[in-house]
């Protein structure tokens, strides 16, 4: 329709008539929004900006600061600016938006056609990815909006350059034989020669390095064994993970976080192969193993037969001195020296009676 005004106004000129205004597109200024964000025209036309009343003031003003504002206000209001020349010229409001497309903004598009360009799109998987990994890049969410998308060129190197063209082949792949942060860039151009450009952000990660020792090895069933993973390594991050197996069956039942180091014990002898993954922050992840040898503990020792206790034995005694008997005579002091030998028992009493009678009768 824009066209066919285009063709009315250059006949009218031609028959002497009153020349018309150039054609004119109108963007609604909404709350934090402007509808369409993106507008194209001829060089030549203009567009208007028309803000109905609301509660939210807004106003629009251009990146390069060709345009003059008007402060912001709730409306109505509008604004009118005129192309010259072809070019994309963007647009924001002060208040919710900024240069450089952000927040609250658009772009005008000036061109031979008055077209709109393709918009791209890219996605990356996997993001982030590990060393030796094969990236995919898939561009098939662009869109051509008055036309179709001829060519697809790459950035996959991250130096400005598209050194690779697909075609209109929207997918590409490649791997990075080291770790790094790139800027990944694609470029489509649709069937009217327009391009558009999309970047992401690639991180090349390096998997991190698992290892642990176990001590004491070898152990005794029964006997604990220390595992320390501390030795792991991350060369462009740090571990956050440490999983282990322990009992040799695959699977890492024992999650110990960040922490890296964990202990058990075996009842059964045998070699277990015990496992160690550690994790980094972007989930790689690396794995190492390491034999456990679990020998019998030896059988116990027979106890030593119990010693029956014994009562603890007398005092030594003394044998009785014959001081006392040695005044007296006859059987009054062989009756002496026989009670006095009376304490002791048995043999001991028989032979104390006996030397001191030898004695006392010499």
């Amino acid at each position: 329709m824009r066209r066919l005004l285009g063709v009315l106004v250059a006949a009218l000129v031609v028959v002497g008539a009153s020349p018309a205004l150039a054609a004119n597109q109108t963007v609604s200024v909404g709350d934090n929004f402007f509808t369409p964000n993106r507008v194209g025209v001829m060089p030549g036309e203009s567009v208007t900006w028309n803000r109905p009343a609301g509660g939210i003031v807004h106003n629009v003003a251009f990146d390069d600061g060709a345009f003059s504002p008007a402060p912001p206000n709730s409306g109505p209001w509008t604004a009118t600016r005129s192309f010259a020349t072809d070019g994309a010229y963007r647009f924001y409001c002060e208040v919710h938006g900024g240069p450089g497309g952000s927040g609250m903004s658009g772009i005008v598009y000036v061109n031979a056609t008055g077209s709109l360009p393709p918009v791209a799109a890219l996605s990356v998987l996997p993001s982030p990815a590990q060393v030796g990994q094969a990236v995919s890049f898939d561009g098939t969410g662009s869109t051509a909006t008055d036309g179709s998308i001829v060519k697809y060129e790459w950035d996959l190197d991250g130096d400005g350059t598209f050194e690779t063209d697909t075609g209109a082949t929207a997918t590409a792949s490649r791997s990075y034989s080291a770790p790094q942060a790139l800027t990944v860039k694609l470029r489509v151009t649709d069937d009217r020669g327009a391009t558009n450009e999309k970047t992401r952000l690639l991180r090349v990660n390096a998997a991190p390095s698992a290892s642990f020792t176990a001590s004491p090895n070898p152990i005794q069933t029964g006997q604990f064994v220390g595992f320390n993973g501390a030795s792991s390594s991350d060369p462009d991050g740090f571990i956050v993970k440490y999983e282990w197996d322990l009992d040799g069956d695959g699977t890492f039942e024992t999650d110990t976080g960040a922490t890296s180091n964990t202990f058990r014990a075996y009842s059964s002898p045998g070699a277990v192969t015990v496992k160690l993954r550690v994790t980094d922050g972007t989930g790689a992840s690396g794995e190492t193993s390491r034999s456990l040898q679990v020998d019998s503990s030896p059988a116990p020792l027979a106890p030593l037969p119990l010693t029956p206790l014994r009562p603890p034995l007398s005092p030594p005694q003394s044998e009785p001195k014959p001081g006392a008997c040695s005044k007296l005579k006859g059987k009054r002091r062989a009756a002496c020296i026989r009670k006095r030998c009376r304490k002791l028992k048995g043999a001991r009493r028989r032979a104390c009676v006996k030397r001191v009678t030898r004695r006392q009768g010499s």
